[in-house]
């Protein structure tokens, strides 16, 4: 029998470990407070994203940083000071790590405090919020009338599916509601009839633009797989490895956003786990390569059902995939089945549709109202 040493916290260490997060606490509360004094006190429009107070991987956390940032450009636009702040409830936070940013993260209590009163507030938070806010508008409801004319939430609709059991209707009660969304498959009047808000087509800062494109024989025999879990997972990635034993399978995990990147300029295949219109799918495309995943109507719109990588079921991709794998690895074939998805999502996303979306959205200008 094999004993490992079992490691005990003892008491000092614990002491250690709770001085340390204390300090660290106390560096981003002089930090943000420093900050919070560059907006200026008599500021009349303010314009608020919520984000996550946790330094998690995920794309929908890129995708209000870059909402944030393009928002800033447009202040001619909407005339605000535009800031980032952590959602209700979310421990002190103040920059996240994984990808180049200089987006730093403040606490909206602690903003509004600072301001005057303000003409209007927009607050933009992720729909898996939705019922924090509700619950922080409920405690402060009295003091926010007092500090602000009109209020307006926007809801990002970044993953339809997160949204079911979110008090959407509930946030009407403290102004103004609408949602803007980040897929095309449910950008839709039906979608604007569940929820009973304006509702506006959005995107994703995404597109060709972005990315490096390499060709078949500059790409390395490399499958990347999405970190999502599956139940199917374990089996999957065991078959393709066994009738592929040349093929290196990495997961991605705990690379910045750069070192994704450019492991996707190099990787041949991609394989995603997730809702599978995701970054894992669409992003090592734009970079040249191939991208399998299991079709999903609620994310995907019905012409990604006619790719041949783009599987009916999980059933039938594990059935395909070893068999695909060898026989897309043709320098014609390859370039055939990246170039067939390639242009279906280059006509769905760019940089520019997304900056025109934004400015549409400022000036009132919605897809459903």
């Amino acid at each position: 029998m094999n004993l490992r040493p079992i490691k005990i916290k003892t008491r000092g260490e614990e002491a250690v470990k709770s001085l340390r997060e204390k300090i660290r606490r106390g560096r981003i509360r002089m930090v943000q407070a420093v900050l919070i004094q560059l907006i200026p006190r008599h500021e009349r429009k303010l314009i608020v994203f919520l984000t996550p107070g946790y330094n998690w991987r995920v794309g929908g956390i890129f995708s209000i940083a870059s909402l944030y940032q393009e928002s800033i450009r447009m202040r001619s636009i909407h005339g605000a000071t535009v800031v980032l702040c952590t959602v209700p409830g979310d421990p002190r936070f103040l920059r996240y790590s994984w990808f180049r940013n200089r987006n730093y993260i403040l606490r909206l209590e602690s903003v509004l405090r600072h301001c005057g009163r303000l003409e209007s507030l927009l607050i933009h938070v992720p729909e898996y919020a939705v019922n924090r806010l509700v619950e922080w508008f409920e405690s402060d409801a009295s003091r926010l009338a007092r500090k602000v004319k009109q209020v307006h939430v926007n809801v990002l609709l970044q993953n339809i599916d997160y949204v079911q059991g979110q008090n959407v209707a509930g946030l009407q009660r403290f102004g103004r509601v609408s949602c803007t969304t980040a897929h095309e498959a449910y950008s839709n009047l039906a979608t604007r009839k569940a929820l009973n808000v304006t509702l506006h087509r959005l995107s994703v800062y995404c597109g060709p633009e972005h990315y490096v494109r390499s060709s078949y024989e500059d790409k390395e025999p490399l499958l990347v797989v999405s970190p999502d879990q599956h139940p199917l997972k374990e089996r999957i990635l065991k078959q393709i490895a066994t009738a592929c034993p040349k093929l290196r399978i990495q997961i991605i995990q705990g690379l910045s956003y750069e070192a994704y990147k450019d492991l996707i300029r190099r990787a041949k295949w991609s394989l995603t786990f997730g809702e599978g219109m995701d970054g894992y799918f669409g992003e090592p495309v734009f970079s040249g390569g191939v991208s399998f995943a299991v079709f999903n109507e609620r994310f995907f719109t019905p012409e990604f059902a006619k790719l041949q990588t783009v599987y009916p079921s999980w059933e039938a991709l594990e059935q395909k995939i070893t068999t695909d794998l060898v026989r897309f690895d043709n320098a014609e074939i390859y370039r055939e089945r990246s170039r067939d998805c390639y242009e279906l999502l280059a006509s769905l996303y760019s940089v520019d549709k997304f900056r025109d979306n934004l400015r549409k959205f400022y000036l009132g200008d919605y897809t459903f109202p």
